[in-house]
């Protein structure tokens, strides 16, 4: 064992040490780095989250109400969304990026095709629940629901 030791003390008499300190450097600059885009994703993060709870304050998480031309409403918040989107984008594992893709689609069309025709025609079905055929013959999902569960899917890549 003693010769080994002896034989590694000895390479480090007579290797020069500068590479040493290259990789020790290249290794602070890469944990630099590292914690800046840690703190970017983290920024990104509440960015988005806190767009989702400013713009849709009356509609998530709790449903306070629902606002008169709701295409409208929900279109005119999308640029800004649009926005978080994309920066919260750049820090999605390549993995779930196709989801978090597909998420962002799914709500954006919503929030192109719903009317408040449909709205009120979800709420006035709701009240009629006791008639069995009319149960039988509405497949259109409560738009309410719909609208959370679009929402919650894409707070869900937000979750560290």
């Amino acid at each position: 064992m003693e010769a080994y030791t002896e034989q590694i003390s000895k390479y480090f008499e007579t290797v020069p040490l500068w590479p040493f300190f290259l990789l020790g450097l290249v290794s602070l600059v890469a944990l630099a780095v590292e914690i800046v885009n840690r703190k970017r994703r983290q920024e990104a993060i509440e960015g988005f989250r806190q767009t989702i709870e400013t713009e849709l304050a009356s509609m998530y998480p709790k449903h306070i109400r629902w606002p008169e031309n709701i295409n409208q409403y929900l279109c005119s918040r999308l640029p800004k969304m649009q926005y978080n989107f994309e920066v919260l984008r750049g820090f999605i594992p390549q993995d779930k990026l196709l989801s978090y893709n597909t998420a962002w689609k799914n709500y954006c069309d919503f929030c192109r095709s719903i009317t408040d025709e449909k709205c009120a025609a979800s709420g006035q079905t709701a009240n009629e629940r006791s008639d069995a055929a009319q149960l039988s013959s509405n497949n259109a999902p409560d738009p309410k629901t719909e609208f959370h569960k679009l929402v919650s899917d894409l707070l869900a890549f937000t979750n560290n």
